[in-house]
């Protein structure tokens, strides 16, 4: 299993007071079996890391934390303190770190059956994708478990949760 740089700084662009794991089933594009797969739901009120693009490049101070109003998902994440990655593989031990094909490597669903990775696109991007729901009874099987702990995470994808995936309609 490919291991963090231990060395590499971290730009944390995430964080919340809390989050959920959710819990969904995805065809395997490889294998085509229904295999278990599972994401980051950030609540409202989390923060993203807003960065001024008209700043100099050594200003860190020009960039603004700004408070989301809605739920959203993260993927294509590089970073997450070792307390997250623990609870989402105590959920899901086929939720590793993947081998991007170029650039950086991130955290990734993995075949339960057969090991390929699982295209955060297609789970998180397209719709019908396993965290994508166009109905409400597709949205029905996604699982929640809301963790009580703080969160932060550097990652490259970022998705308003889709107003059927809101887990207030759900309850």
């Amino acid at each position: 299993m490919p291991v963090i740089d231990e060395n590499r700084s971290w730009h944390v662009n995430y964080r919340s007071r809390r989050y959920s794991i959710a819990r969904a089933l995805q065809r395997c594009g490889c294998c085509g079996q229904l295999t278990p797969v599972v994401a980051v739901v950030l609540p409202p009120g989390h923060e993203t890391l807003a960065f001024d693009e008209d700043a100099d490049e050594e200003s860190a101070a020009a960039d603004v934390w700004e408070i989301a109003e809605v739920s959203a998902l993260l993927f294509f994440i590089e970073y997450f303190p070792e307390a997250v990655q623990g609870r989402l593989q105590g959920v899901s031990q086929h939720y590793q770190l993947g081998h991007a094909e170029a650039g950086p490597l991130y955290w990734t669903n993995q075949c339960s059956f057969c090991g390929a990775e699982q295209d955060d696109f297609e789970l998180f991007c397209e719709p019908e994708g396993a965290f994508s729901p166009i109905s409400e009874e597709a949205a029905a099987l996604i699982r929640l478990h809301e963790v009580l702990e703080p969160f932060e995470a550097e990652a490259g994808g970022y998705a308003d949760a889709p107003e059927l995936f809101d887990p207030a309609r759900r309850k």
